[in-house]
């Protein structure tokens, strides 16, 4: 299609006026909720170095980045994940600050994939990234945030769905595969797809048992009972390590309250090879997909300096949580900005209509001018569109007496008022 001025690139999206006090109104609570918890923000370049933010995300994620060269020849691309730009922070600016270390961002990221609903190629996540702790006393606290996060803006139904990596990658090494020879399998089970994951299993020299394993994992889902499951049917020591992780998880997670809201997911094989540990993925019942997701990466840090450090955290999609507040019909609190429109109606009172807007302003109470000089009842016409609820109406003779018409455009009333009281009238 050939180019124009008028268009934007697929994938991205013009944001104004009222749909951007909804997204302040969603990243606002995010923002207070990760700072109650003791989370500081921290922002990285939106673009950096190809080899640096491809660190530890596999192939799959570093496929669908932006990537061009600068005029030095060097290869650069813009983000697509925040969690290796801030675990490149840690591993160089950060490595004498005290641990742990707790951070939260909102930042826009950019994949090259096909636009889906609540996710276009330039999008927003909230999230934040827990460092210093191995315990899952961390893995509670981050699925804790993600839960009440999700709350505050608002969304009915947040549910968790929460599973372990080290589990799958337990079970490839006892059934003596690669993890690149069960790439077929793990995208199968991510995706409970049974077609693929036989097809899958029909590519791989492994035992009959071992197979029936990788059939159970994408069923075992429910209260932590499922997991005793997995337990009788591998005899891997590592594999108890996860399953004792996810369970003490659950545990720390009653002292929230919380614990009634996680579901136990065997089948969460998550896509970024950065992943070590408990991860989980977060749903409401009216939006057909996850709403964000994250958990453990303890050597991440590791892959920078060769020093690692344990961490985890979780990414929100911003844009679908705003999404599934539509779909949920939820009542945003707008402002409807302007509160006050000022009409004058004589050229000689403009000066006077200043000075009224700049002490309304200084009460706090936003206030626009009008500038196209329109008539009184244009004026008043043009309030009702807006949604301004008050227009201040400077005439001659009312200013002559010292006041003002103030008109409530909700009731359809209007009253006099001196000019010297009005910031008692808005203050009522």
């Amino acid at each position: 299609m050939q180019f124009t001025k008028l268009r934007i690139p697929k994938g991205t999206q013009d944001y104004y006026f009222d749909y951007l006090e909804k997204r302040s109104y969603i990243e606002n609570k995010m923002r207070k909720n990760f700072e109650l918890w003791g989370y500081k923000e921290i922002r990285t370049p939106t673009f950096e170095y190809f080899e640096s933010l491809a660190t530890g995300t596999g192939l799959e994620l570093q496929e669908s980045m932006f990537r061009f060269k600068d005029k030095g020849g060097r290869q650069l691309a813009l983000r697509a994940e925040m969690t290796s730009p801030i675990a490149r922070v840690v591993a160089t600016e950060l490595r004498s600050h005290p641990l742990p270390m707790r951070m939260y961002y909102l930042a826009p990221m950019f994949r090259y994939e096909e636009p889906q609903s609540g996710r276009q190629r330039e999008f927003w996540h909230a999230g934040i990234e827990l460092f210093g702790s191995s315990l899952p006393d961390a893995d509670a606290e981050v699925l804790a945030v993600f839960i009440t996060t999700l709350d505050d803006i608002g969304l009915k139904g947040v549910s968790v769905e929460l599973g372990h990596v080290g589990l799958f990658k337990s079970i490839v090494e006892e059934a003596g595969l690669s993890l690149d020879e069960a790439a077929a399998i793990r995208r199968s089970i991510d995706k409970k797809d049974d077609a693929s994951l036989e097809t899958a299993l029909k590519e791989v020299d492994v035992s009959s048992a071992m197979k029936d394993v990788f059939r159970l994992l994408p069923k075992l889902r429910g209260d932590i009972s499922v997991t005793k499951k997995i337990l009788d049917n591998v005899d891997n020591e590592n594999v108890e390590i996860c399953i004792k992780n996810i369970s003490d998880t659950v545990k720390l997670l009653e002292l929230y309250k919380l614990d009634s809201r996680v579901m136990v997911d065997l089948g969460i094989v998550r896509g970024i090879d950065y992943y070590t540990g408990a991860v989980f993925e977060g749903f409401v019942k009216d939006l057909g997909t996850a709403l964000g997701g994250g958990g453990r990466y303890d050597n991440l840090v590791g892959e920078f300096t060769g020093e690692s450090i344990p961490a985890t955290g979780f990414a929100i999609g911003v844009d679908r949580c705003h999404l599934a507040l539509e779909k949920q019909g939820f009542k945003f609190p707008l402002k409807n900005s302007p509160q006050i429109l000022i009409l004058y109606i004589d050229q000689e009172l403009k000066g006077e209509a200043v000075k009224i807007a700049v002490n309304l302003r200084k009460l706090g109470l936003s206030t626009e001018i009008d500038i196209l000089e329109r008539k009184l009842t244009k004026g008043l016409e043009h309030a009702n569109k807006r949604g301004i609820p008050y227009v201040v109406i400077v005439g001659k003779t009312e200013f002559e007496q010292g006041e003002v018409v103030v008109r409530n455009m909700e009731k359809e009333m209007q009253e006099k008022v001196k000019i010297e009281k009005l910031k008692n009238y808005f203050q009522k």
